[in-house]
């Protein structure tokens, strides 16, 4: 009697990963990730770019340097010959547009959702809920405050603008992604993302939420939503991140604390992100799910977790998401296997980008290990190219 084997999924392939690199651009990049992995180290040199960028002491370089391997600079042709190179690799495409709050991100998300660029594999766009409103507007809402005649204004606007822009998303097969790193302001985005999805996400998906995992009631808020969706006639759009968040991360905080800007410790979250995830799989039918990390161990733990629960590796209500520049290594690697896998490409100039980068070491407490690990890929490759010669 035949046995056949089922072939283990792994995450090390590196040969695929750097084919066209030579091994001095490696050596550079592992250089130039050494050093960004160093948090402080990292910070500084970013904040002093910044400011000799202001100053005109220098043009791009040395903010460019570190930043241009995780970011699209402001040119749509390069946006588009990056996410073409996704495409012809079966990875899809996530725009996330950094800017500080002016009106170019408006027309940008508009532009992408109404595919005037017709970029190849461009699927989701992100939608910062914080370049648009005031968190303080979002916080008075989520409390039930009182609103100005000033602040209704600006929050009906904010709500007419994302209608619209779901409304053209869902013309063009694209999905907006609301998000918010401000924990006090996200029932109000919670109960706007749920408003779009019963009106949008009814024939497919257009309206995704991110969810912070590391927020108190996260799992409420996601089993919630899957059960009114299912009840409803809806499919709720949840995406999931373990870590992302404000500086709440350091504080500790009580289990049975109700306050809605409470974080979870570290051990905590990562319980609800496994109880998540399962619950997510096991209602799949139901539910579409965007899973962002960068943690190879957690992208194995998933794998596995699908196979358990019978979802198929292309199912299309299970896409994972990675940071561009951050993961190539697992990006890859889940598509050649027939993952459904998209790469989120921060868009936006040097200085923007700059300042995304400086503020993310603090929004993700795991960066540094992120780019530990990214380095630790590129000098397996470089060792695995020693052995072979």
């Amino acid at each position: 009697m035949k046995i056949k084997l089922r072939k283990m999924f792994s995450l090390s392939n590196t040969e695929h990963v750097f084919e066209g690199r030579s091994n001095a651009s490696l050596r550079c990049e592992s250089l130039i990730l050494s050093i960004l992995s160093k948090k402080m180290v990292a910070k500084s040199l970013i904040l002093l770019s910044i400011f000799a960028k202001r100053l005109k002491i220098f043009r791009d370089f040395p903010g460019k340097l570190l930043v241009k391997r995780f970011f699209s600079h402001n040119s749509i042709d390069e946006l588009k010959e990056i996410s073409t190179q996704n495409f012809h690799n079966r990875i899809l495409s996530c725009i996330l547009p950094v800017s500080n709050g002016n009106g170019s991100t408006v027309n940008l998300l508009s532009d992408l959702a109404n595919d005037k660029y017709n970029i190849p594999g461009l699927e989701f766009l992100f939608l910062n809920v914080d370049d648009y409103l005031e968190p303080r507007i979002l916080s008075l809402v989520s409390n039930d405050g009182f609103l100005n005649q000033v602040d209704k204004k600006a929050f009906q606007s904010f709500t007419d603008y994302v209608d619209t822009l779901c409304e053209i998303a869902s013309r063009n097969n694209k999905s907006i992604i609301l998000y918010t790193a401000n924990f006090a302001g996200f029932s109000a985005i919670h109960a706007i993302a749920i408003d779009l999805m019963q009106r949008y996400n009814t024939q497919k998906v257009t309206v995704f939420l991110l969810f912070h995992l590391c927020h108190l009631n996260s799992q409420n808020r996601i089993v919630d939503l899957v059960r009114r969706g299912s009840s409803q006639g809806f499919t709720p759009g949840i995406a999931i991140a373990k870590y992302l968040t404000t500086e709440y991360v350091n504080k500790k905080f009580v289990d049975n604390s109700h306050n809605d800007s409470s974080c979870h410790g570290f051990n905590q979250t990562k319980r609800v992100f496994y109880e998540v995830t399962k619950f997510l799989l096991n209602n799949i039918d139901h539910v579409s799910a965007l899973l962002i990390s960068h943690n190879p161990d957690n992208i194995l733990y998933l794998t596995s977790l699908m196979e358990g629960c019978g979802v198929g590796y292309s199912n299309k209500n299970v896409t994972f998401l990675q940071r561009y520049g951050m993961a190539k290594s697992l990006t890859l690697n889940l598509a050649n296997r027939g993952y459904n896998v998209a790469t989120i490409i921060p868009h936006g100039n040097l200085t923007d980008t700059l300042r995304w980068m400086h503020r993310l070491y603090g929004f993700d407490p795991s960066l540094p290990n992120i780019l530990t690990e990214q380095r630790f890929v590129i000098l397996r490759e470089l060792n695995r190219r020693k052995l072979e010669n």
